[in-house]
């Protein structure tokens, strides 16, 4: 039983204790140390891997940031480094070398026997963000024509390697992919039963190529534990497991949240990226939407004699324009979700136009009659406040709409549509609601 313990790791580093701590993080989980030592300085951390089990390292590292990962194949020595590397996942071990300078990428390549270093560099050639990239090589697979018995014994022979055993590939001679086993059907069957008799054929799969987030959809449309992984001659080549779509459904969420707030993804921590990568992630977004939002100017510019003539038209130009704003975003988050869990495809978007035209007329009515009566607490003009209502009317309408068009144009563009929410929404439906406004209530004013 492993026990999880509440220790000051630093002062047992700093009384140079270390048999203690070495006696402290024998067999405790790779995510128990981790938290035990996330805090700590490189330098101290690389003192608590020199006294881990090469396994426990090598897991404890790949959850380490980038930045902590150079610092510390810089501090620790080769053999402790090549140790460490040799025993790391294969997706992870690729995940680090794209992170790392070439010259330190080619060092740490040297440390690998040649079967791994032709393994990684196949991994590394996969696309950015691909099943190639995610599948682990290591997985147990069966021949049809072998018996029950036969399985089974090679799953106690390469189980113990592979990342799960309770699914089992089924394939052809030449390793094509036909089918599944689970653990369970292998140990219940009678020994002499051919495989061909109890797998499940068809099984779902992907290709190297594949997508990630495609992946993580297939997962969790199957609710599968693992997925196979095959070429472009449905030969098996590896497998993506449970574990690692978790982490890739967080990567997604993240990189939705960046886009959706209109900023570049920021793939490192918050404390581990520098100030410099935040503001260049974000300015160009907020360069454009200020330069887009200054349009506005040339609007009530336009209008300079109406508002000069009827000041009391101002006192409604916040008002149309948070409101326009909040109704897009709204829209754009639901489909953008709606998207995001496959509920919406593109093929969708006229029933969807059609719905939200009902939704935002409805709402618009509702908001226009609050702001109608409102009105009157600022002003006792009714036309005023009845164009004010009018308008409001017309922008939730518009908003509603184009916050809810903008992701399928993105997607059509083979854009994220998360990029089309948040600040681009509401620049749009603030600059829409401010034309609106001024042009139902300059034609109801006859001005």
């Amino acid at each position: 039983m492993k026990v999880k313990l509440q220790v000051d790791i630093k002062k047992l580093i700093e009384r140079g204790d270390f048999r203690t701590l070495k006696l402290l993080l024998e067999d405790q989980d790779p995510n128990v140390v981790y938290e035990m030592i996330e805090e700590l300085e490189t330098s101290e951390k690389a003192i608590v891997f020199r006294l881990l089990h090469k396994d426990i390292a090598a897991e404890v590292f790949s959850k380490l940031e980038p930045d902590e990962q150079l610092e510390l194949v810089r501090m620790l020595t080769d053999e402790e480094i090549k140790s460490i590397i040799r025993n790391m996942d294969p997706s992870d071990r690729a995940e680090l070398f794209d992170e790392l300078p070439a010259d330190v990428v080619t060092k740490l390549l040297s440390f690998l026997p040649k079967s791994e270093r032709e393994q990684t560099i196949e991994i590394l050639n996969y696309p950015e963000n691909s099943a190639g990239r995610l599948m682990s090589p290591y997985f147990v697979y069966v021949v049809r024509n072998m018996t029950v018995e036969e399985a089974l014994a090679k799953v106690r022979k390469f189980g113990k390697d592979a990342d799960t055993i309770y699914t089992i590939f089924v394939v052809e001679e030449d390793k094509t992919l036909i089918g599944t086993l689970s653990l369970e059907d292998l140990i219940f069957a009678e020994p002499d039963t051919l495989v061909d008799e109890i797998f499940t054929p068809d099984p779902p799969y992907v290709k190297t190529t594949t997508d990630q987030e495609e992946v993580a959809e297939l997962m969790k449309r199957y609710d599968l534990n693992a997925i196979a992984v095959v070429d472009n001659d449905m030969r098996l080549v590896g497998v993506v497991i449970i574990d690692d779509i978790v982490d890739i459904i967080e990567e997604e969420a993240t990189e939705d949240i960046h886009r959706m707030a209109g900023m570049n993804v920021t793939t490192t921590s918050y404390f581990h990226t520098s100030p410099l990568v935040f503001i260049k992630n974000r300015l160009p977004w907020l360069v454009g939407l200020l330069l887009l939002e200054s349009v506005n100017a040339f609007i009530v510019h336009r209008y300079e004699d109406f508002l000069a003539a009827i000041p009391i038209v101002a006192a409604f130009m916040t008002t149309m324009a948070d409101a326009g704003g909040n109704t897009g975003g709204q829209s754009s988050t639901l489909i953008i979700r709606s998207m995001a869990l496959g509920e919406v495809e593109l093929k969708d978007w006229w029933k969807v136009l059609l719905r939200e035209l009902y939704v935002g007329a409805l709402l618009g009515v509702i908001l226009g009659i609050t702001l109608f009566l409102r009105g009157f607490m600022i002003s006792n003009n009714i036309i005023v406040n009845f164009s004010a209502a009018i308008s409001l009317f017309l922008i939730i309408v518009f908003a509603n709409v184009v916050g809810a068009m903008l992701p399928f144009f993105g997607k059509l563009l083979h854009i994220d549509p998360a990029l089309m929410s948040g600040p681009l929404i509401t620049t749009i439906a603030d600059l829409g609601g401010i034309m609106i406004y001024f042009a139902i209530a300059h034609s109801m004013l006859k001005m």
